[in-house]
């Protein structure tokens, strides 16, 4: 069941709520709506409580939306006989609860899969179902389902990895593509099969991950280096301009722009920081919602249109960046690392103040060295401060900060480096001696951290 027809249900009731005349229109919408919703609610029934990407509370949220739906509906249906006016205020009062609680749930279930191990949504669903597979929950339908779409996720990295006109990036970019789709493949095979042991699962998982983070890592120093100098502050954004150029030249299809679109909003929500302030946050949305607006009016055909937008795309990435910490390595390090709200815990957080993100890490040291924890979130962690360390080292050239502020922002990335490496390392073989290293480099970065920490204050 399209929401947009709910959405066209909602307002055409509403109309007749206000004593507009839209009884046919409206029985035409719910013809189709009835028997659709009921179809979904069926469907999600049969599976929802088997996808691995549902918990039970969004399952609940989910059955009861679509069931508030239909009864919706149902009330709409039963009022048809009556004469347009207030006694369709309160129908049209509980189809509106209606979607918006289904939404709730679709906002739920988003967030879950954007919360991933990969700036990919496609690699993160899947993930989830490997990982429910090593638990013990054997493929079902949707799983084999998700697989199917193999190629299409496939083809848009491909896609993608085109418009970069350097052989040799592109070289560089489908070394780790490949290596990620012989994985993908792998995996594709035994969803299909049915059969997969738990060693074979982990080394998927793990492989998938890494890859994609490779090829993640490629893509931000190619875009960086190649597109820097280009008309915003965001080189990925660049690439979609670079993107548009070649579409409105007749170079590439509409398919290729919207993915390049794609990408880029999924490679932006990967890199900026999650944890922040308020205006950062909508400044990027206010981006996304450009892009997606472009999207739309790509795959729509209109030109002029989309010429226009893109000066609407340029003023939001620039705003984006009056924000954004990545952009300037001093403030990423500070910014991105949160000196303000410290975490709670540990000794090492208590004797010294420092960034929550190093605070926690520490903490996570301690519990996992103790036994109290595994390591799931301590490498979480540890990923995340790679990628502050990888996304800032790639600003540091076009900083405006001086000579001095450089210096000392190197001084700490070289630091949270270092403590990253020793990190895996601990994972991998936890002692006290270890902890005790990596609390030294953290402890040390933290101090220098805090000397770039004024202007944000």
């Amino acid at each position: 069941m399209s929401q947009t027809i709910s959405d066209s249900i909602l307002a055409t009731s509403r109309k007749i709520s206000q004593g507009e005349d839209q009884k046919e229109a409206l029985a035409e919408l719910l013809q189709q709506a009835l028997p659709a919703t009921q179809q979904q609610l069926d469907s999600f029934l049969e599976h929802a409580p088997q996808n691995p990407e549902f918990n039970q509370e969004m399952v609940e949220q989910f059955q009861d939306g679509l069931r508030n739906l239909k009864s919706s509906f149902e009330q709409l249906e039963g009022l048809l006989g009556q004469a347009p006016g207030p006694a369709w205020t309160e129908a049209c009062e509980h189809l509106h609860r209606a979607i918006v609680a289904i939404r709730k749930a679709q906002s739920a279930h988003q967030e879950l899969i954007e919360d991933g191990d990969t700036s990919h949504l496609y690699l993160n669903r899947l993930l989830v179902h490997l990982r429910a597979w090593q638990q013990g929950r054997t493929p079902g339908p949707m799983t084999v389902g998700l697989v199917q779409g193999m190629p299409h996720f496939e083809q848009d990295l491909r896609s993608f990895i085109d418009e970069f006109e350097d052989a040799g990036v592109q070289e560089r970019m489908n070394t780790h593509v490949e290596r990620l789709m012989d994985t993908c493949h792998d995996v594709v095979e035994a969803v299909q099969a049915g059969e997969a042991s738990s060693d074979e699962l982990s080394h998927w998982i793990s492989q998938m991950i890494q890859f994609s983070q490779d090829l993640d890592q490629t893509l931000a120093e190619t875009v960086e280096s190649h597109l820097s100098a280009g008309p915003t502050p965001f080189p990925v954004v660049n690439l979609v301009n670079a993107a548009m150029d070649r579409y409105l030249g007749q170079l590439i299809p509409a398919e290729e722009l919207a993915d390049t679109m794609d990408q880029c909003e999924d490679w932006l929500r990967g890199q900026l920081p999650t944890d922040t302030d308020p205006s950062l946050s909508q400044a990027a949305e206010e981006l996304f919602k450009v892009l997606q607006e472009m999207r739309e009016t790509t795959m729509a055909g209109d030109v002029d249109l989309l010429i226009s937008q893109r000066e609407s795309l340029f003023a939001a990435a620039e705003n984006l960046a009056m924000f954004a910490a990545v952009l300037s390595p001093d403030e990423g390090v500070v910014n991105v690392v949160s000196v303000e709200g410290l975490a709670g815990g540990g000794s090492a957080s208590d004797e010294r103040p420092m960034p929550a993100l190093l605070a926690t890490i520490i903490q996570q040291a301690e519990s996992y060295l103790s036994g109290s924890q595994n390591s799931e979130k301590l490498e979480e962690s540890v990923q995340a401060l790679e990628r502050l360390v990888t996304s800032t080292e790639g600003q540091i050239s076009r900083s405006r900060d001086s000579v001095e502020v450089k210096q000392r922002t190197q001084q700490a990335l070289e630091l949270l480096s270092e403590a990253s490496n020793q990190l895996w390392d601990f994972v991998e073989s936890a002692s006290e001696e270890r902890l005790n290293s990596i609390e030294d480099l953290l402890c040390e970065a933290s101090e220098v951290v805090n000397t770039l920490a004024p202007r944000r204050r």
